[in-house]
């Protein structure tokens, strides 16, 4: 099996087949969402739609308030000033609403993803954790999966909440220029291009690294952790695990400040053609005030819709480009929740066996090799263990004890031939039936973070509350 590192290298520039493509996870992103509180999705949806009327009408009111001004019509400039305070007020309430609104989804949603993930990680077969391809997606989705999950949701209605900003504006704006309009929009479209360009290299590099990431945070995980400080110390361990895992980090800093400069110049560049198109439309807009061609009020109305519209519609951009980046993330996720998990192979016709060998347990010819693997860990062996006789099975590191544990325990299956219980082929007997006629402490085995009556009790976990049976 191809190592990762054996890959090649992610390009900087992706194919736009592949460009196209990573939107797909943006509904199932949102379903998720809804599926962890419908009620506060609805309110999110609501206090949108009310916080993108909110600013188109702040502009009007305020071109309101400088006509009543300029006319000396002290009223109506009282009555403006005081719509507008309740304006703020409705704008602050609203925000700040929903800012409540998103934690609690975000809470929810974190609890909810996250336990997808570990419902699917407990499913998956031992066969599937150990192989390194598995265990790098699994990891890859725990790591952004449930942050990406509301950053899809917080993006895709702050684009909805913008756009419905930007169409007020944009309403506004029409009875001054619609080519104006239109040359805003166009001027702020490379610079969101490039940002999502980037999103997908940046993403696509955080793939490709996965396994380094891995030994990076193994070797940071040996040399702060003290189950491991002893041998460290005793065989001078140190100074090779922090060369190693030094290297690994320059590696990741150099590879992204790369990606960074080229993003931030792009970025750069093609934001001050977004701000070149803006400045045009203000000198225009201005051009026609000294001549008297607009009010005092239009102008600060146009003047407001045009600054906060091009905000407005960057926004959108970025929302667009936010949420892009988001999909490649929840592309993880998605992926790992759909592993299937592995097919439980048949015992096939039923052998009989000898009567002297109906009780206890019997290796028939039995050979292994683990998945993506060419060489057997097992080969050709039969093997006879009678009913209530103990046996030691001796041998050197690497000649298959513990994974003739593991085929006994149906960790995994046998590649060929089979292994029976009292007469009946493993891959016939009900899982849980199997597990309470066997009884395992593995060479690597695990101390919980629990009490000492519950470490006890993990060894049967159905009476691990029955004290007196624990005692």
């Amino acid at each position: 099996m191809k190592r990762p590192r054996d890959n090649p290298k992610p390009s900087f520039r992706p194919s736009r087949a592949a460009f196209r493509s990573y939107f797909t996870y943006s509904g199932k992103g949102l379903a998720l969402a809804w599926r962890a509180s419908p009620r506060l999705g609805l309110s999110i949806v609501f206090l949108t739609a009310i916080s993108a009327a909110l600013p188109p009408a702040m502009a009007y009111v305020g071109k309101l308030i400088i006509d009543a001004v300029v006319a000396k019509d002290t009223d109506r400039t009282i009555e403006f000033v005081l719509l507008e305070f309740g304006l703020i007020g409705a704008i602050t309430v609203v925000q700040r609403t929903l800012f409540l609104v998103r934690t609690l989804l975000g809470n929810r949603l974190g609890i909810n993803v996250n336990s997808s993930i570990l419902d699917k990680a407990v499913e998956l077969d031992l066969s599937q954790i150990e192989n390194s391809e598995f265990y790098d997606k699994l990891n890859r989705a725990r790591q952004e999966a449930s942050s990406r999950s509301l950053s899809m949701v917080t993006d895709t209605f702050q684009f909805i909440q913008n756009a419905l900003t930007l169409f007020g504006y944009v309403a506004l704006l029409l009875a001054f220029s619609g080519w104006a309009v239109l040359a805003l929009v166009l001027a702020s479209l490379p610079a969101t291009y490039a940002e999502m360009r980037f999103s997908s290299i940046g993403f696509r590099l955080y793939n490709w690294r996965s396994a380094d990431r891995r030994r990076l945070a193994y070797m940071e995980y040996v040399l702060a952790n003290d189950s491991h400080a002893k041998e460290v110390r005793i065989f001078g361990l140190g100074s090779r695990f922090l060369s190693r895992y030094k290297e690994l980090a320059e590696r990741f800093y150099g590879e992204d400040s790369t990606l960074a400069r080229r993003r931030t110049f792009w970025v750069i560049l093609l934001s001050l053609l977004s701000s070149g198109a803006f400045y045009g439309c203000y000198l225009v807009i201005a051009l026609q005030a000294a001549r008297g061609v607009l009010t005092l009020g239009n102008l600060t109305l146009y003047v407001v819709v045009f600054r906060q519209g091009q905000q407005a519609f960057q926004s959108c951009l970025a929302a667009i480009g936010g949420t892009y980046e988001h999909n490649l993330y929840l592309s993880n996720l998605f992926e790992f929740l759909a592993i299937p998990r592995a097919v439980l192979p048949t015992s096939g016709a039923a052998r009989e066996l000898p009567s002297h060998r109906r009780e206890g347990i019997f290796f028939d010819n039995v050979s292994f090799k683990y998945p993506g693997r060419e060489t057997f860990a097992l080969r050709d062996l039969t093997l006879y263990i009678p009913k209530a006789q103990s046996v030691a099975v001796v041998g050197s590191n690497g000649a298959g004890k513990s994974t003739l544990i593991k085929l006994l325990c149906r960790l995994y299956y046998p590649t060929e031939g089979a292994i029976y219980l009292d007469g009946k082929d493993l891959r016939d007997w009900d899982h849980a039936a199997l597990l309470k006629r066997i009884s395992v402490v593995f060479q690597d085995f695990n101390r919980y973070q629990l009490s000492l009556k519950e470490n006890v009790g993990v060894g049967e976990i159905t009476a691990s509350e029955d004290e007196a049976h624990i005692r």
